[in-house]
């Protein structure tokens, strides 16, 4: 079969070769999604990601949702079981402020002041309803007005905190002794 007046008309003449790569050229260009599916193709996102959250799940006991910041969540939970040391804020030994101090400088490169209180003054006031993951939540666990503990809100209505005789924890919200000593939440970042 002779190509060469199909695409070229007149006295022009081109080879037959010639007239049948010009013709894959232009079908290649036409059909881009013929390629090779396994060159294209990559393990997708949400099976690495089911195995991170599921993994945190359990580390942090509660169900993760999937779209917690892998940063944050790796963070704390290597946190987990560090146990509480008045004015520490390392893995050897943290209090509640020491502890959300070195999470935020880590995570999110943010100074944070040393105590509660001053945390609490630091951050923007918002509503419990408001709370998102990295928000704080402070309580007043002295008695009195002042405010005296602080930790990082996650997500589910669950916070991880240096807690004085268990060490860092993963609480609820909704334990009573947490509903009872509620102060406020705050938003830094």
């Amino acid at each position: 079969m002779n190509l060469t007046g199909i695409f070229l008309p007149g006295n022009t003449s081109i080879s037959n070769s010639r007239c049948w790569l010009f013709l894959f050229l232009i079908l290649t260009l036409m059909f881009p999604g013929c390629r090779s599916k396994r060159e294209l193709w990559q393990a997708p996102a949400e099976a690495t990601d089911r195995a991170f959250y599921s993994t945190y799940s359990q580390k942090l006991g509660y169900t993760l949702g999937g779209f917690e910041n892998p940063e944050l969540i790796r963070e704390v939970s290597s946190w987990l079981g560090t146990p509480h040391r008045y004015a520490g804020n390392s893995r050897e030994g943290a209090d509640c402020s020491g502890f959300v101090m070195e999470v935020f400088r880590t995570v999110y490169q943010v100074r944070l002041p040393r105590s509660s209180a001053d945390m609490a003054a630091f951050s923007r006031n918002i509503s419990k309803a408001q709370l998102q993951e990295g928000d704080l939540v402070f309580f007043r666990t002295s008695g009195g007005r002042r405010i005296s503990h602080v930790g990082i809100y996650l997500s589910n209505n669950k916070f991880i905190h240096a807690s004085s005789s268990r060490g860092v924890v993963v609480s609820d919200l909704d334990e009573p002794y947490y509903r009872r000593t509620w102060a406020r939440a705050g938003r830094v970042k």
